[in-house]
């Protein structure tokens, strides 16, 4: 009998302990770090990573913070650099471009410089076989085959029909940017539209489509040139520069083309705003 009164007691007991309400256990409290470079101050938890408000800071009493733990990057010799911030209880990161008074907020960091990065493009025009990349903010640079290969040989984009070409007699040094090569369309650059563009290493010619060599009139018989090297590239459009004297050693490089009389007729040689940007 006492050891059945045992039994009953104890399977009330363990029926007991099986209703009763799990012990509820009450969330960790929340981290709070700030990224360096501007300052921001995050509420940090097991699901997320928020920023504070400045007055949501002082509600909570201005609770201390740590440094986030960030690491900065760059691509290649692109000027852009982006500051990478690990959350881990939340496991989120985050990834910020910084300006210049944001990297020296930091301390002046050292950089570490990826090979390659998700917003770069790449492209080639029809005049050379050179690799153009582009990141996010429009900078370019020429990519060399031991940078393409490391960033593992990425796709790159065409633009055919348009490229950049140099006049082989022309001593002033002279680049043009064609938007429609076989049109012989284009208009000459400045040194920084060239740079802006990754100093593109020009196609060196004789002649572009569609030029031409005359003489003034009878009784002028000096020579002129007309060609896309006499248009300026500007604001996207090319516009006319005039026709530029042409000496006679010039003329025997480009071929000695017979010349016309006069200049009556002028080629269509204006890039307009329907065809196609260097910058694009």
């Amino acid at each position: 009998m006492k050891t059945r009164i045992s039994v009953t007691a104890a399977c009330v007991a363990v029926a007991a302990m099986l209703a009763a309400p799990a012990a509820y256990a009450a969330p960790a409290a929340p981290d709070y770090v700030r990224t360096a470079y501007d300052g921001a101050i995050y509420e940090v938890t097991d699901d997320d990573a928020r920023p504070l408000t400045f007055d949501e800071w002082a509600q909570l009493g201005f609770p201390a913070f740590d440094d986030a733990a960030t690491v900065y990057q760059k691509v290649l010799s692109f000027p852009t650099v982006s500051a990478i911030t690990f959350f881990e209880r939340a496991g989120v990161e985050l990834t910020q471009d910084v300006t210049w008074d944001e990297y020296r907020n930091a301390g002046f960091p050292a950089v570490l410089t990826a090979v390659w990065g998700p917003d770069i493009s790449v492209h080639k025009w029809g005049t050379s076989d050179e690799l153009i990349a582009e990141d996010a903010a429009g900078d370019v640079l020429k990519l060399t085959y031991p940078q393409w290969r490391d960033a593992g040989f990425p796709a790159f984009t065409v633009r055919e029909g348009r490229g950049f070409v140099r006049l082989s007699w022309d001593g002033s040094g002279g680049i043009a940017y064609m938007c429609d090569t076989a049109a012989g369309k284009g208009g000459r650059l400045t040194y920084e539209q060239w740079t802006s563009l990754g100093s593109p290493t020009p196609l060196a010619v004789t002649r572009t489509a569609n030029d031409s060599v005359f003489r003034r009139s009878p009784d002028h018989p000096s020579l002129a040139y007309l060609g896309a090297m006499t248009y300026r590239y500007d604001d996207s459009v090319a516009r006319w520069m005039g026709p530029r004297s042409l000496t006679y050693p010039e003329w025997v490089a480009m071929g000695s083309p017979t010349p016309l009389e006069g200049t009556r007729v002028f080629p269509d040689l204006f890039c307009g705003y329907s065809d196609p940007s260097a910058w694009s």
